[in-house]
């Protein structure tokens, strides 16, 4: 079975390739790139496609983190729009003896996405407008609630029915939405019309005091001050040298770090899961948790631009489990879930601070010599870096080469529990059930290849 798997997995063209967690927003980046545009294009507009089609995973009032190779360059950059601590959120901890839950009012994050989405479409040719328009649309048209949704809609029901206890367009009070049922999704339409005239500054004003004021309902303290310090971070990637040469990761405070400390100088061999579990050690909280609050979008064009993009609404769905009702809007838990809620911690919740995240994604040269690039990332918490370390492993093993992917993809992943024991597929698990959804591409100069994950809804299309 995993053979022709391993086949679909990968894609390959001369125009451009794009690999996202949903199939309707890999098609829609691919239709940016035969509109004109670049891979910058694409994964913008399909990643605003994923912000309707996967509510519980990403959106607007979210994280982005991207690893970008821009046409030319001999290296890659991290760029990160990750919201930091609002201002009242350490003293509001303090004041409940650091008791501060994972979800509701104060696990609010500040937005980084809108900034995010903004500094990549700015390297792009088509402008905000044309990329957000297929997916306004779709918000228009509705969404077809897909098996997945309906999986992490029935995991997050008793979280969204505490902040949402009249219901929400995503847990209606009537009783859980079916798989297949059209969504409709008016007011998501409107948000997306406005980042498109906004972009970075969508929550600036009359936005930013809706949602201010959703979540002091619920006993938070974000205010629009706090959503107005969004700042985007791009500087050189972290470099580390693995056994076939050099890899790139996005910097701090992403877990980008505890990649490249497992990979740094070892052999393929000597990448065990102890070696992982020492590397999270070292950046993380402690926390190994699978995760369904996040997705990945990638994208390369025949230019030689590549990007590899990881938007969040934290984890583990539906993030903070408020819902914006006038927006459609999912507020993301990325600082109840990424602060350590202690005074003494270099990761406790000071003002503007961003808090540590899982996210992270990883680019290096292919290893056949032909002056290409690949670049990938998955979602899944702490998982991501078990999951991108067995696919490395793989590839460093047997190379970089368009069926090398495909293989890559389907094989056994393992991941990590809390207790320090060791879950792998085939045998503590079934047979490709991982919440790994990997997003890769590849570019040469006289081809691009993109590839997606078999385990979930991950597509990948090239032309």
């Amino acid at each position: 079975m995993s053979r022709p798997l391993a086949r679909r997995a990968v894609t390959t063209g001369t125009l451009g390739a794009v690999a996202a967690g949903s199939r309707t927003a890999a098609g829609i980046g691919l239709a940016a790139l035969h509109s004109g545009g670049n891979a910058f294009d694409a994964v913008v507009s399909a990643a605003l496609a994923e912000t309707v089609a996967l509510p519980s995973k990403c959106g607007l009032a979210g994280d982005v983190v991207a690893l970008v190779r821009r046409a030319g360059k001999d290296t890659p950059s991290s760029l990160i729009a990750l919201g930091g601590a609002a201002a009242g959120l350490y003293a509001a901890a303090e004041a409940q003896d650091w008791r501060v839950a994972p979800t509701g009012g104060l696990s609010v994050g500040v937005p980084g996405a809108p900034a995010g989405y903004d500094a990549l479409a700015s390297y792009g040719r088509l402008g905000r407008e044309r990329l957000v328009a297929p997916a306004r649309a779709l918000a228009e048209r509705g969404i077809i609630w897909s098996p997945l949704t309906e999986l992490l809609a029935h995991e997050s029901a008793e979280l969204l029915r505490s902040h949402q206890p009249q219901g929400c367009v995503f847990a209606p009070a009537s009783g859980p939405r079916a798989a297949g049922e059209v969504v409709r999704l008016p007011r998501m339409a409107h948000l997306l019309e406005a980042f498109a005239d906004l972009g970075a500054d969508l929550f600036h004003g009359d936005l930013g005091r809706t949602v201010a004021e959703r979540v002091a309902r619920a006993g938070g303290v974000l205010t629009v001050e706090d959503l107005r310090s969004v700042e985007v971070l791009e500087e050189p990637a972290l470099r580390t040298t693995s056994a076939r040469g050099p890899l790139w990761a996005t910097r701090a405070p992403t877990y980008g770090a505890a990649l490249a400390d497992a990979l740094g100088g070892r052999d393929a061999d000597e990448l065990t899961p102890a070696v992982v579990a020492d590397s999270l050690a070292r950046q993380s909280r402690g926390e190994p948790v699978g995760a369904e609050g996040t997705s990945t979008v990638a994208a390369a064009d025949a230019e030689g631009n590549a990007v590899v993009l990881v938007h969040s609404n934290s984890f583990p769905q539906f993030g903070s489990g408020l819902v914006v009702e006038d927006l459609d809007l999912v507020l993301s838990n990325r600082a109840g879930r990424g602060f350590t809620f202690r005074a003494d911690h270099p990761n406790a919740p000071t003002p503007g601070r961003r808090p540590l995240t899982t996210l992270h994604a990883w680019g290096m040269p292919t290893a056949e010599g032909d002056g290409g690039w690949l670049l990938g990332a998955t979602p899944g918490g702490e998982q991501q870096v078990p999951w991108n370390v067995g696919l490395l492993q793989h590839l460093l093993r047997h190379g970089t080469a368009e069926a090398a992917l495909g293989d890559a993809l389907v094989t056994p992943r393992f991941q990590l529990s809390g207790d320090g024991s060791v879950r792998r597929e085939g045998e503590d698990l079934p047979h490709l059930t991982a919440r790994s959804s990997h997003t890769l591409v590849r570019w040469s100069p006289d081809r691009v290849a993109a590839a997606a994950d078999p385990r979930w809804d991950a597509a990948a299309v090239a032309a």
